[in-house]
């Protein structure tokens, strides 16, 4: 069955602002999608990995809908909101919520506690999506259920009308070129998490990326696709240097399991985007790691800044 391609170009998974109090920053919220926005991003994720949606109260996520809805309405950029939830009824009614407040898209993981058989991630896709008036997107993140969709789920879940596409962060080469096949063959929207693999996967025509940069620097990645698109690729590659210098130098300098996390919410502390606060369990990064993320991400804006 053939869809349409909702999303082509890069997605920004948002992280969620807080205060010392672990309240929602509603300031930084309010300024930052703003400042996303205006980087010509294609679209804004919230409640995703990036978002720390895992750790937030069902309160907190059902005002962050509220509140990103409100701050984006007037650019006409599209807002997708993550469901994912070990509890099926939590999962519809976040999607409930976020088609009250004229979201365009939930994205869901698998429910992240129990290892699921093949049937048991189809009946549960399938159910999510029979009960969800919302489009829904798949969301791969082995790293947090612990296993890949199957890839044969996810070809018979492409046949469902209201499953649209699939987010992959699995940074598997081999697993993302299986999902390319059965995106060419059934038109099914493929978007794909890990930056580092952003430039080669869109050469491969794979659809786009939800690329957490685009938080600091959303225009960089904008500017990214658009390379590629008119195949200039020498400034796809400049430009694809400078993402790779972010992962190096914010993403993984902490090091830990969370590295990414850490990093980039230290970086956009630096850039006065949030506080450099973190919900429980995870701490920020302090002292001289912190000082070189600043330093780090404050030399990648300068030179990002003299390429255009």
């Amino acid at each position: 069955m053939d869809k349409p391609v909702f999303y082509r170009g890069v997605i920004c998974p948002m992280i969620t602002p807080l205060n010392e109090d672990l309240s929602l920053d509603v300031q930084a919220i309010q300024n930052l999608i703003p400042h996303i926005v205006s980087g010509r991003v294609h679209g804004i994720f919230i409640l995703g990995t990036t978002g720390e949606a895992s750790s937030l109260s069902h309160i907190q996520r059902k005002e962050l809908i509220a509140l990103s809805s409100e701050a984006i309405k007037e650019s006409g950029c599209p807002l997708l909101v993550g469901i994912g939830d070990t509890s099926l009824a939590e999962s519809l009614n976040l999607a409930a919520y976020a088609k009250e407040k004229g979201a365009q898209a939930v994205v869901a993981t698998a429910p992240y506690y129990f290892d699921l058989d093949p049937e048991d991630q189809y009946d549960y896709f399938k159910t999510l999506a029979d009960q969800t008036e919302l489009p829904l997107y798949l969301y791969n993140y082995p790293k947090s259920t612990h296993f890949n969709i199957r890839l044969d789920v996810v070809e018979k879940l492409t046949l469902h009308p209201n499953i649209m596409g699939i987010k992959d962060s699995s940074g598997n080469v081999d697993y993302i070129q299986a999902l390319h096949s059965i995106a060419e063959k059934t038109n099914f929207n493929l978007l794909i998490g890990p930056e580092e693999l952003l430039l080669e996967s869109l050469n491969q025509g794979i659809h786009g990326g939800v690329n957490g940069g685009a938080n600091l620097l959303p225009q960089l990645y904008s500017e990214l696709f658009q390379a590629t698109q008119k195949n200039d690729t020498q400034k796809a590659a400049k430009l694809h240097t400078l993402v790779l210098q972010l992962s190096k130098g914010v993403y993984a300098l902490e090091g830990g399991a969370n590295s990414y996390l850490k990093g980039i919410k230290a970086a956009a502390a630096a850039l006065g985007l949030c506080k450099n606060k973190l919900a429980v369990p995870l701490k920020a990064i302090e002292g001289e790691l912190l000082n070189q993320i600043e330093v780090n991400i404050k030399t990648l804006v300068a030179e990002f800044n003299r390429l255009k």
